[in-house]
Order: structure tokens, then C-alpha cells, then sequence
């Protein structure tokens, strides 16, 4: 990343101040271009044509990151170092990918064919997609081929079904093959039937919206925060939070106590989602200081957006945008906004309007939010079954009053008793179910014991229970048809948590202690706190004291009707599959075999306390350390670790703890983040996302203490001493921190100096903000038809192994078309070669950016229907966090996917 153009650097702030000019010295020469023009003179668009005022300017920002980086005294290389920045909250950083052509909006057309049209390429678009599709190759003839794409590749198939899917959703013009018009009789307008596709956005990408005036009155120069104003993210306020004053912007995007809109009516600030696809498209749309200073990271789904409408037709009416407010908890989300159920009643609203089952896709955070919707969504059902029952029970209890049931009504058969269809014979004795609730509701006092903790009748909340989940898989089934999950932190990330624990200026160019206040107000941190591997096996196995018994955990995936992964794990070792049965599938073997944690290699959280003769200084001697994992995170122990270590001002660990208990552990919602998700039940799931990029893995704290130190003193912020990051090919690296980030120290200091810490047992790093253990556990999903078939004792199981079910394939670097296999193993001289060598790709999005990628997919097929339902993991090697939703090679390699089921199960290409 070229951190010159980074918001977090203090320098750019210096542009408000020549904005006015450059924006009037841009009019100008656009003026006097076309002035020119208009007499006739050709403007020069050779490589000598004078440059425009931004060029210039970039230019010499490109140079002045050029000579910094020359200086700089380097242990790894260049391009490693340069993405290191980004971070999970990052909304402000440049893409890292980019150099000197434009990443900040999307090309004009996305549809990039290779080369050009072979002479059997010259066939219409109609003829190939109908008449030879059918005709030819009844007669074994070869059909005409489309022209290869250099996204897509050649699959003549795949490119047919992507042209139908893309007329289909364009009318055509009313004339006839011969040019003329056809009669209004003869007008037909082609169904448009396609899956929808539903757009979750991650942390901190939609934008915010002003519903309250706020004054701004701590500096004369401050513009005020208006009803209707977009907040986040603002570029004026931006840039008034660097230059005269950060309390403004901040003290409006924080929250107030128990995440409610402020702790001041007078003074504070009220924000609320913006509504529609423009919402999650872009944060900061338009403008010079837009392109500038936010960079390619200013869009959010834009480019995947385009490229849905260039590539497959869709348009507003089967792309619906799932805006919400970031900065909450789910639950918040639900009841403030009532964001779960309208995502509800949008997904059944756009299904019934398109004639099919939806795509849901979701970005970052956005799969923790989808997750827990679809909890939330289960629990809902559950009690609007529970609803029905009572309605029932009322209305016969209503009846009983009046009169005694005939038996002739009792051979009819009274609709107020009758169970659902399919329960019939299952359930007896439902009456005195409901006679018994109906006496301990009528008793004088009541009786306590015939109800559970929250008021329910226990016989009819289990009955609920049955009824609402079968009614919740049903809703899944007629509503999502498929899944896909980009840079999903399907384990939690670590960067929110440092948010919380020290700050992180979120590219804001704040001090990360300052940005720490606004932070500890967001409920949304917790959402992706780390959640221990572990807790997806049944045992607790620990790999260094094999010889003992282990003991079953609490959160035993029994419930799942899954079997043990542990159980997956003994088959593929103790099967006498050859040598190495795990060769071909390095993920599974570091999370299955080796039971690779948080704490594996590092530590995730390290506390030093030091004790010094004076207060903070030298010589120190190391009085205790303490290591932090995700278990902590889990139970919340590590915010009381802090808390006792560092006194600081109104707990504000202890409060984001008790956030902790009330949004996720004491809810209806059963809590998500005490263990690790199942893949959900959806027909089909695609999980994309980078790697090898350098990643944030583990913090040092570091505290002196003193003698002297008065008790009751407050100690500050803790202090983070150093950050430990995981690199490509398992290396990592710990950086320490000697300046405050944010500032003009940050600006003018050297670049950090990195030390090798060790090896990683991983063969990856992350994507720069989601560690790579978090994102591949996606690889266990591969196993859920064989976990599924060995949990129902199915006799079609194979005794084989349940590795050689999961397809292998490859698209080498650069390449166009899929390898069947693994990719060739490379000895780490030439891995460390591909790494430092220029890739040629300045641009990130368009056509020279070819990655590598590793495709992993598993068919599994349902014990009750029959029906097939598909798993696919798909990594891009040095695919930068946010670039998943942007690179048009990991867009088509998905939609390809989605391309064969769309023709599999509907027909519809």
C-alpha cells in the first residue's frame, strides 16, 4: 500500500487548504480543452501530453513514497510491507494493489474478451444460445463458440449460459429479423426469471446518515452536521478531523450507553443507515477528495455490482442492496432498525417478485450478520409456531367454556385441537397439554412450575420448537438457493479486538487512543471476536498430551446431526490411506491433524508486566506475563484481565463486557461467538477469499510498574508494544510500535522494523485483515456430507477416505483456464522468488490481474430428498482483503459455479 495516500497521514490534511485551487485550476484546464476542441485543434493524448493538476499531484506523492521507501532499511520485501497496513476497520486505506492507473471506479464495461473472435466465433448471439444448442448438437455437430473471456476462460458452455442469463434480462426492440416493426399483438416481454441476489456489506461499509442537527462550535472553521447529511463518510468532515479539531466527527459517530443513539439529546448526534443499493456501493460517491484520499477502497460493492449487470443482466429489480448500521450489535440492529426483519420480508418480497430462491452475498462481517439472521430467523419461527399453539388453546379453551363438545365434533375432528398435518399420530395427548396450561394460567397465583423462565408452557414450547424448525428449513429452502461467502471470518478476526484493547484509527487520521473512545462504544467489535478452533471438535484433545482421556465439551456439535469431526479425522489417519492421505489438502491437515488454534505459534494476547525502581523507568526486571487466547475472548476473561491490570477511568472494560453479556449471551438468539459455525443449510455454498497477504495475528501489552506509583493513579491506555504478523509460505514477523499512529510521528518516522519471530504452522497468511486460521476453516464445511452420512449410520457410507470426495483443481498465475489437481509443489527458494517478483498487474481489478487460485469442492446428497446439494472453497493467492468483491477473476470462478447449478436445478441457461 503507498501509505502516502493514506487518510491516516496527517500530511494530506495540508490539501484542504489548496482543494479550492486545485479544484479551480482543474476547471480551467478542462475549459481551455475544450475550448480548443470546439476550433477544431486535436488535443494530444501522446505519452509527452501535458499532465493535469491531479496527475501532477499524484505524481509527485508517487515520488515522494518512491524516495521513502528507497531509504528505508528493509528485512522483508517491498510489496509484503506495503499492505501490512490494512486492517479489518481500514475503510480509508488505498488499495494496495493499485499504482498509477485509476482504481477508484469501475472501467465502463467489465466484459473483456481474449483476443479476437475466431471464424466460428461470427455466429449471432441468438442462433448460438437456441437453434445450434439444440440443432447441432442433436447431429453431434460442434456449436459455435462465443469468444473466450479473460475472466472467464473458453468453456464454450459457460460462456453460452452467462450470454442467455445476460439477454434475458435486457428487453429486446419490437422489430423483426427483416426490419420491420411487429404488431402490438405480437410484443411479447420475455420472464425474467432469475435467482435474486442479496448484498450484505462488512464492518464500516454503509454509509451513515444525519437525522438530527449537531453543532459543531469548537472551531470557527467547522461546518455543522445537518439533518440529511451523510456522516459516514464524509470527506469535509475528514478532513475538519485532521486539521481543526477530531471531536466533532467522532463524538458524533459514537454511541451512547447501551448503544443507543447518545448519552446527550441536546448535543448528540443521530445516525441511521442509508437505504438502497447507492448505500453499500460506495461511502464516499464522487468528487476530487473522494478519488484522491479514499481511493479504491471508497467503493464498496460498486464493481461487483457492474459487473453482475455487464456480465449476467442483473438490474434494480433482482439486486437488493442489505444496508445497516455497523456500529451495532445484531441484536441492536433488530431492535432499533428492525434490520432482521426487513432483510426477512425484502428476501421474501424480491423470491416471490423473481420467481426463484435468492443469492445471498456477503462480505467480511456481513457473513457474521447473515449468520446470526438466520439464527434469529430459526428462534422466530419457533415462537410464532408457539403463537399458533396459544391462538389454538384460546380458542378451545373459549369453547370448552360455552359447552361441552358433542362427540359428533369430536369425530369431525375440531380444527382449534387438530395438530398439523404431518404431526398426526406423532403427538398424544395434546388436550390435556392444554388443559394443563390453561389450569395453571387460571389458578389463584398462578404456579411457577408449569412454566419455564420466560412464561412458556414447556410440553407446548417443545412441540413449538419441532414445528418452528421444520418451518425455518422450509423458509431457507424456497427463499436462499446459494450462499457465497467472501473473506468470511468464519473464526473471527483479531483486529477489532485491538480496537477495543488500544485503539485502531480505523485510517482515520485520528490517534488510535482517540479513535479508541468512539470504538468501545460499538457493540459490533464483539461480533467478530476470536472463537477457538476447538470448539468444532467434540473432544479436547490437546495434539502434546495424546496419551490421556479426553473429556466431551458442552458445545458438542451432537445437536447439529453431524458427526464428530474428530470421528471425520480417525477415519482419513487410521484408514491406511498411503503415506500422507492429507497432501492435497494443507488447510485440512493444519486444522483437522494438527489442531492449529489462535495460540498455536504465538500468542494471541501476551501481558508483560515490568517492575522499575522509578515510574516508567529504566532498569526494569519482568515481574509476571500472562497469555490470552480465544477462550478468553469467549468467556470474556480477557476484558477482566485488562481490567486489572490497567486502571483506568469508569472501567470501560468491565462496560464492554457487560455489552458482551446483554447482546450475545442473554438473548433469545442463541450466543454465536462460544463456538464454531456449521455450514448452514443452504443447496449451495461458495466460500472465496485472498491469501498471502501479511496479516495481523497476536498482540504484546506491555505495563511498568513502580513502587512509588501512587494507587490511586490511572494507568492510561495499555500500552501495545508489538504486533505479530503472519506472512505467505509461514513465516512470521513481530513489528514494534514507536510512534503514535495517526500523528506526524507517524508520517515522519521510518518505516517499522520487522523481526522474525518464527515459523507458522500454516503454509498461508491472511488477507490482510482476516487471518488465514479464520478464513480457511471454511475447509471443514467440505466434510458435511460425510459428517452427515456417518451421524444417520447410512450403509451407502464408504469405508474409503472422505479426503478423495473433495475435487481438487487449480487456475495457475495468470492463466485463463482450470487445472485438474493440486497445484506442482515449488521448494521455498522459488515460492520466496514468486512473492518478491513484479506480478505486471497494475491494475487490481481489470484484466492484468490474473491470481492464482486453489479450488476445493465437495457434492454431497441429502438422506431425506435425494437432491444434491454443493460445497466450494475457493483461495486467490495475494488477493487483498476487500479485493474479493472487485477482481473479476474471483467473481467469474464463483459465478461460474453458480452458473452450472442455475442450468442444473431451474433450467434457466
Amino acid at each position: 500500500m503507498h501509505q502516502i495516500l493514506n487518510l491516516r497521514h496527517c500530511l494530506l490534511c495540508l490539501f484542504l487548504v489548496s482543494s479550492l485551487a486545485i479544484s479551480l485550476a482543474t476547471a480551467a484546464a478542462v475549459a481551455d480543452s475544450q475550448g480548443e476542441a470546439i476550433e477544431g485543434e486535436t488535443s494530444s493524448t501522446s505519452a509527452g501530453a501535458p499532465k493535469t493538476t491531479t496527475e501532477e499531484i499524484q505524481d509527485e506523492i508517487q515520488d515522494g513514497a518512491s524516495l521513502q521507501n528507497a531509504t528505508d532499511n528493509e528485512t522483508v520485501p517491498q510489496k509484503l510491507l506495503d499492505e501490512i497496513e490494512d486492517s479489518f476497520f481500514d475503510a480509508l486505506s488505498r488499495d494496495p494493489s493499485c499504482d498509477n492507473e485509476d482504481c477508484w471506479a469501475p472501467p465502463q464495461s467489465t466484459l473483456e474478451t481474449s483476443g479476437e473472435a475466431k471464424d466460428s466465433d461470427t455466429c449471432d448471439s441468438q442462433n448460438m444460445l437456441d437453434e445450434a444448442s439444440k440443432k447441432d448438437v442433436e447431429q453431434g455437430q460442434e456449436t459455435c463458440s462465443p469468444p473466450g473471456d479473460k475472466h472467464w476462460g473458453s468453456d464454450p458452455t459457460i460462456l453460452r449460459m452467462r450470454d442467455k442469463l445476460r439477454e434475458a434480462g435486457s428487453v429486446g426492440s419490437s422489430k423483426k429479423k427483416d426490419g420491420t416493426r411487429q404488431k402490438s399483438s405480437e410484443k411479447t416481454i420475455p420472464k425474467n426469471r432469475r435467482p435474486p441476489v442479496f448484498l450484505i456489506p462488512g464492518l464500516a461499509s454503509t454509509r451513515l446518515i444525519a437525522w438530527k442537527f449537531k453543532s459543531c462550535p469548537q472551531h470557527p472553521l467547522l461546518s455543522d452536521i445537518k439533518v440529511l447529511d451523510v456522516a459516514w463518510l464524509n470527506i469535509n468532515f475528514v478532513f475538519q478531523m485532521g486539521t481543526f479539531d477530531s471531536s466533532c466527527l467522532k463524538d458524533c459517530l459514537s454511541l451512547g450507553l447501551n448503544q443507543t443513539d447518545t448519552d446527550d439529546l441536546e448535543t448528540g448526534c443521530k445516525l441511521r443507515p442509508e437505504e438502497g443499493l447507492d448505500a453499500i456501493s460506495s461511502l464516499s460517491p464522487s468528487g476530487f477528495g473522494s478519488d484522491l484520499l479514499v481511493g479504491g477502497t471508497n467503493t464498496v460493492y460498486a464493481w461487483l455490482i457492474q459487473w453482475l449487470a455487464d456480465n449476467l443482466g442483473y438490474d434494480v429489480t433482482n439486486v437488493i442492496g442489505l444496508p445497516y448500521d455497523w456500529r451495532l450489535s445484531p441484536d441492536r440492529m433488530e431492535g432499533r432498525d428492525g434490520f432482521l426483519t426487513l432483510t426477512r420480508r425484502r428476501i421474501e418480497a424480491a423470491v416471490k417478485s423473481n420467481g426463484e430462491p435468492g443469492i445471498v452475498v456477503a462480505h467480511s462481517m456481513g457473513n457474521v450478520v447473515f449468520r446470526y439472521f438466520l439464527e434469529w430467523l430459526r428462534q422466530e419461527m419457533r415462537h410464532e409456531s408457539y403463537q399458533q399453539y396459544l391462538k389454538r388453546a384460546e380458542r378451545r379453551a373459549k369453547k370448552l367454556n360455552m359447552q361441552q363438545p358433542t362427540q359428533q365434533g369430536q369425530a369431525e375432528g375440531d380444527p382449534a385441537t387438530v395438530l398439523p398435518g404431518w404431526m398426526s399420530g406423532v403427538v398424544t395427548g395434546f388436550d390435556e397439554w392444554w388443559s394443563a396450561y390453561f389450569s395453571a394460567r387460571e389458578s389463584i397465583g398462578g404456579n411457577e412450575e408449569s412454566t419455564d423462565a420466560d412464561g412458556r408452557h414447556p410440553q407446548l414450547w417443545e412441540l413449538a420448537k419441532i414445528e418452528g424448525d421444520g418451518n425455518w428449513i422450509d423458509w431457507v429452502e424456497e427463499h436462499i438457493w446459494t450462499y457465497v461467502g467472501l473473506s468470511a471470518p468464519l473464526l473471527g478476526a483479531i483486529n477489532p479486538l485491538r480496537a477495543v484493547l488500544s485503539g485502531e484509527n480505523m485510517g482515520l487520521p485520528i490517534s488510535d487512543e482517540v479513535a479508541r473512545e468512539m470504538e468501545l462504544t460499538f457493540g459490533s467489535t464483539h461480533s467478530v471476536n476470536p472463537v477457538s478452533s476447538k470448539s468444532g471438535f467434540c473432544d479436547q484433545w490437546d495434539v502434546n498430551e495424546w496419551g490421556e482421556e479426553p473429556s466431551k465439551t458442552e458445545k458438542s456439535p451432537a445437536h447439529s446431526k453431524l458427526a464428530c469431526l474428530d470421528d471425520i479425522f480417525n477415519e482419513i489417519e487410521f484408514g491406511n490411506h498411503g503415506d500422507d492421505p492429507w497432501e492435497n489438502y494443507p488447510a485440512l491437515k493444519s486444522l483437522m491433524k494438527e489442531r492449529i488454534d489462535w495460540d498455536t505459534d504465538s500468542p494471541m494476547v501476551e501481558i508483560t508486566i515490568e517492575e522499575c525502581k522509578t515510574k516508567g523507568r529504566q532498569p526494569c526486571e519482568t515481574k509476571n506475563s500472562t497469555s490470552l487466547t480465544a477462550r478468553d475472548s469467549e468467556t470474556g476473561e480477557i476484558f477482566n484481565t485488562f481490567n486489572r491490570i490497567w486502571k483506568e477511568r469508569d472501567e470501560p472494560m468491565i462496560v464492554k463486557r457487560e455489552q458482551l453479556e446483554e447482546s450475545f449471551w442473554n438473548t433469545r438468539v442463541p450466543n454465536i461467538l462460544n463456538h464454531t459455525w456449521e455450514r448452514p443449510l443452504i443447496k449451495h455454498v461458495i466460500m472465496a477469499y485472498g491469501v498471502d497477504i501479511p496479516t495481523e495475528v497476536g498482540y504484546k501489552y506491555r505495563k511498568k510498574e513502580s513502587p512509588t506509583q501512587d494507587q490511586e493513579e490511572y494507568d492510561g491506555v495499555p500500552h501495545l508494544e508489538q504486533v505479530i504478523v503472519e506472512q505467505a509460505h509461514g513465516e512470521l514477523f513481530t513489528e514494534a510500535l514507536d510512534a503514535t499512529r495517526g500523528g506526524l510521528a507517524d508520517l515522519l518516522k521510518k518505516r517499522k522494523k520487522r523481526e522474525r519471530f518464527g515459523e507458522s504452522s500454516l503454509h498461508h497468511s491472511g488477507d490482510g485483515s482476516v487471518p488465514y486460521l479464520s478464513l480457511s476453516w471454511a475447509h471443514v464445511w467440505l466434510f458435511h456430507a460425510a459428517r452427515a452420512a456417518r451421524h444417520s449410520g447410512s450403509e451407502d457410507v464408504a469405508s474409503g477416505n472422505p479426503l478423495e470426495d473433495i475435487v481438487v483443481s487449480h487456475r495457475p498465475k495468470g492463466a485463463m483456464e482450470w487445472v485438474d489437481g493440486a497445484p506442482p509443489k515449488q521448494s521455498n527458494h522459488e515460492e520466496k522468488k514468486t512473492v518478491e517478483s513484479d506480478t505486471g498487474t497494475n491494475h487490481p481489478h481489470g484484466t492484468k490481474y490474473k491470481p492464482e487460485m486453489h479450488r476445493f469442492h465437495n457434492v454431497g446428497k441429502s438422506r431425506t430428498t435425494g437432491i444434491e446439494y454443493t460445497t466450494t472453497v475457493i483461495e486467490a493467492l495475494g488477493v487483498e482483503h476487500k479485493e474479493t468483491t472487485r477482481n473479476y477473476d474471483i467473481l467469474a470462478a464463483v459465478f461460474t459455479d453458480v452458473l452450472r447449478n442455475m442450468h442444473d436445478d431451474f433450467g434457466l441457461v
